[in-house]
């Protein structure tokens, strides 16, 4: 009878400890059972202690914080204001790609986003090996940031391998194709944009520098050209020989050192000066920078003076892809720095 009435009041207080919750007595007694399936048969754990066990190592890992992709990349993008603004549209093109081309991705957890997920929504928003690389970048480094506030245990991007890219050979300008640039750039309805492009041209400035440039960054007496932090690509700063052929193309046109050199409208510009240059349709990216270390590689023969005017870590890429002196003669190339006569 005493058996009885233990049992019964067990039962009683059972109840009572789960009357606020939904989990019944026999869904508790499963739950038990379902821990104690896993004790080891070596273990020297009473099951009560087992249970315990469980139940604290799951309290440790029990996520607390949770953030849908979706949310998170909202929180992630304010935070990169700081950034120059080409950067901070790039962050914003590629995270809003990648959410639009997949809704379902996008409302998903970070914690429970695989690296297979990852690499499907990457494959879906783009095609080809650089974008799938650029937004790949992106895509890491929103998973740190979730990382550091708790929303996920790993950063699923880091099991994602990036695209190999077969790079094509850049044939440079030849010096007829250069002066016929810069022949365009004298022109009246063009000549505004004769500082910029001529240091696009004889300077091998990337395009996204020369657009933050200010005239008080070029120095005549050094004959220097100073790429600042705020303008660099890469955040470091360098300086930049002025040949003659830029110099003569530079001097009359000074201005106030806090303009820019780029004129208004310099981008739509740009463009119709290559147009009209007979480039249209046929343009290839960074074919100036291409042009100019190429024409340097075959007059000077000396690439670490090259790496410091083009603002590269090492020789490497300079070697591998910038770097193509066929066909470029060395009367062209002493033309192309020091001959300002042989330029319209």
């Amino acid at each position: 009878m005493s058996i009885i009435n233990t049992m019964t009041n067990e039962v009683s207080s059972a109840a009572t400890l789960l009357e606020s919750t939904s989990i019944s007595i026999l869904d508790a007694a499963r739950l038990v059972k379902n821990i104690l399936d896993f004790k080891p048969a070596a273990s020297n754990l009473s099951d009560i202690e087992f249970c315990s066990r469980i139940i604290e190592t799951g309290k440790r890992n029990l996520r607390t914080k949770e953030m849908s992709l979706k949310n998170g990349f909202m929180l992630y993008l304010e935070s990169k204001r700081h950034l120059r603004p080409d950067s901070f549209k790039d962050i914003k093109y590629l995270g809003q790609k990648i959410l639009k081309t997949n809704s379902e991705f996008s409302c998903r957890n970070f914690s429970d986003l695989s690296a297979a997920d990852c690499e499907t929504a990457i494959s879906l928003a783009f095609h080809t090996p650089s974008q799938y690389n650029k937004a790949r970048t992106m895509l890491h480094g929103l998973f740190e940031f979730a990382l550091r506030r708790e929303w996920c245990d790993k950063n699923a991007v880091k099991l994602v391998e990036r695209k190999k890219i077969i790079e094509n050979e850049i044939k440079p300008l030849s010096l007829a194709q250069t002066k016929c640039i810069l022949n365009t750039a004298q022109k009246d309805k063009f000549r505004a944009c004769l500082p910029a492009v001529a240091i696009l041209v004889l300077a091998g400035v990337r395009p996204c520098e020369i657009k933050r440039m200010k005239w008080r960054d070029i120095d005549f007496a050094e004959n220097s050209i100073t790429v600042r932090s705020v303008c660099s690509k890469t955040g470091g700063v360098r300086q930049i020989e002025i040949c003659p052929a830029l110099k003569s193309k530079l001097f009359p046109c000074k201005m106030q050192p806090n303009d820019y050199i780029c004129p208004p409208n310099w981008s739509r510009r740009w463009k119709n000066i290559r147009d009209a240059s007979g480039f249209k349709g046929l343009w290839i990216q960074d074919i100036l920078r291409h042009t100019y270390a190429s024409h340097h590689a075959k007059l000077f023969k000396d690439l670490s003076r090259l790496q410091i005017n083009m603002g590269h870590r090492n020789h490497s890429l300079l070697r591998s892809r910038y770097v193509n002196m066929q066909g470029i003669s060395h009367r062209d190339a002493k033309s192309f720095f020091t001959n300002p006569s042989k330029f319209p």
